[in-house]
């Protein structure tokens, strides 16, 4: 279980764990009216920010044990986590992809999408490492390949393969990571939209306009009524012909704040869950 459980605002119940990632963790004590009961008060949802999860179903099962109901079940959670649940609910949207449950070879993948294309974990990438994203060609996938049968976030994963983008640059970046582009995340609490900021912080800053950011809540709000979880982050990016895509579904429990407010995140969540 997590190191730390309590009650904000006698409204949302919240299980959390120092991970060491700065723009996952938050220090809610520090900003929250917090306590913990001896019993658990019943009807109170609950999320978890204990980083990813390696067994949810196990975990949710473990709170429930003790009187806590996390604000997803585990097939919610799967919906909104894995690429192969969610984006057959929004293929409009996104990126053309397939996935494979073993790894195909580079023909299997050009019969299917053209090169070049975007290789990910069904789940998540690692890292942002280009080398094991970006494949333009057979030398790219070798040594894709290589990578994701050795990193420990990626090799447990399905493999998936995505339709290769073209989307807006922005300036900045790491070095031998994806390119940072013109793209957004998203938070969504029970289907209204309660937190946003540049996904690409580490970037030169860059932000939307009213009219752009109007553009894209628009796309995100089809994929939050069609994929119906309780706490869903949706990354959202801008291709070279201005159009918006989604690029990312995500668990809200696990995802990072990236360039958005974690106060503002939180703070509106407790609005919600106080007024209802």
């Amino acid at each position: 279980m997590a190191q730390d459980r309590f009650i904000i605002r006698d409204c949302l119940w919240v299980l959390t764990e120092t991970i060491g990632v700065p723009i996952y963790d938050f220090d809610f004590r520090r900003f929250f009216d917090c306590r913990t009961p001896y019993e658990p008060p019943p009807k109170l949802s609950a999320v978890a920010r204990i980083g990813a999860f390696e067994d949810y179903g196990r975990f949710f099962e473990e709170c429930r044990d003790i009187g806590i109901d996390l604000v997803h079940s585990p097939k919610e959670h799967v919906r909104c986590s894995s690429l192969p649940e969610w984006y057959p609910l929004i293929v409009e949207q996104t990126p053309r992809s397939r996935w494979y449950s073993q790894i195909p070879s580079i023909s299997e993948i050009e019969d299917e999408l053209e090169l070049p294309v975007f290789i990910k974990g069904a789940r998540q990438t690692s890292r942002h490492d280009a080398t094991a994203s970006i494949v333009r060609d057979r030398f790219d996938y070798d040594a894709a390949i290589q990578i994701f049968r050795s990193d420990p976030i990626l090799r447990w994963q399905d493999l998936v393969c995505r339709e290769f983008v073209r989307l807006r640059p922005v300036s900045g970046g790491t070095n031998g990571k994806i390119p940072a582009s013109f793209e957004f995340r998203t938070f969504w609490w029970r289907g209204e939209l309660v937190g946003a900021g540049r996904y690409w912080y580490e970037a030169d800053s860059y932000t939307w306009s009213n009219q752009e950011r109007e553009a894209a809540l628009k796309v995100a709000r089809q994929a939050v009524d069609a994929i119906q979880c309780a706490f869903l982050v949706i990354d959202l990016a801008q291709t070279t012909d201005g159009r918006w895509i989604i690029i990312e579904c995500n668990d809200g429990m696990e995802s990072g704040y990236a360039g958005a407010s974690p106060f503002a995140i939180w703070q509106a969540i407790i609005d919600r869950e106080t007024k209802s």
